[in-house]
This record gives structure tokens, sequence and C-alpha cells, in this order.
């Protein structure tokens, strides 16, 4: 996991190619470091963006939990198997969005933004796809 340092608006910016039809490109923004997934369903301690997850179907949003009904979810715009995606995920005040390719997937507004101790970690993720990232960047705005 990258240190998000100690900026609260921030942008990340990557480089991701994933080869599994599936989809399911996932970073978590603003986590603590040490959780991770250990089953099918965790709380995060994170911002939770998801591109191509659920078969290629969702794109989504979460405060720390994925499977929740106040996750947000983005237009239909599916993961290309092999295309390198150029990825950007920023919070400016309480505002947290995720673009692919400058295709923006989804933007969630937090009235209580994470922050601070325990919320200054990004990681990659993914769930069961074959994903190769590149290119990293973290800038605080």
């Amino acid at each position: 996991m990258a240190q998000a340092r100690s900026s609260k608006d921030i942008r990340v910016e990557f480089d991701v190619r994933c080869d599994t039809p599936d989809g399911d490109i996932k970073v978590e923004l603003f986590g603590d470091g040490v959780s991770r997934a250990e089953a099918a369903s965790y709380t995060a301690t994170s911002y939770v963006v998801i591109f191509g997850g659920w078969n290629n179907s969702l794109n989504i949003l979460a405060r720390m939990d994925e499977h929740a009904k106040d996750r947000v979810v983005g237009p239909v715009y599916k993961v290309t198997p092999g295309h390198i995606y150029r990825m950007k995920v920023e919070r400016r005040g309480n505002a947290v969005a995720a673009w692919a390719d400058n295709r923006q997937l989804v933007k969630l507004v937090d009235p209580d933004p994470l922050f601070g101790r325990g919320h200054d970690h990004f990681a990659f993720n993914n769930w069961q796809s074959d994903l190769w990232f590149d290119n990293l960047r973290i800038t605080p705005l």
C-alpha cells in the first residue's frame, strides 16, 4: 500500500490492464494500510472504487462497504480485456470521483470524509481478475 500523505485533497493516477473478460479493477483510497478481505465480503477502512465489478456489469464507489445500499453506482462502461486504462481517482473536499481514460465512472459526495490516522493509505485490489498496474502517481491537491 502507498501512503496517501496528509492532504485531504488528493489525486491518484495509474495505468491498469485487465486480461480477464469479467473485469473487476479495484482500488482503495484513504484506508488504514492493514485491513484486507479474507472472505467474499468485508468492510474496508477506505473508499472502494470498482471498475467493471460483478462480472463487468457495475462501476461503483463506496464508503467502506462495496455491498452497502449507500454505494454509488455509475453508468455502464465495461472493461475491455487487454486495454490499458489511464485511471484517476480524486478527492476534493467532500467529493470523491473516479475516471477511466478521462471518462467519469462514478462520483460520491461524503458528508463526513475519511481522513487522518487510519484513513491515509492507497491500495490496489482485485477479485479473481488478472491485473497489471503501472505508473502510479499520488499528488496532493
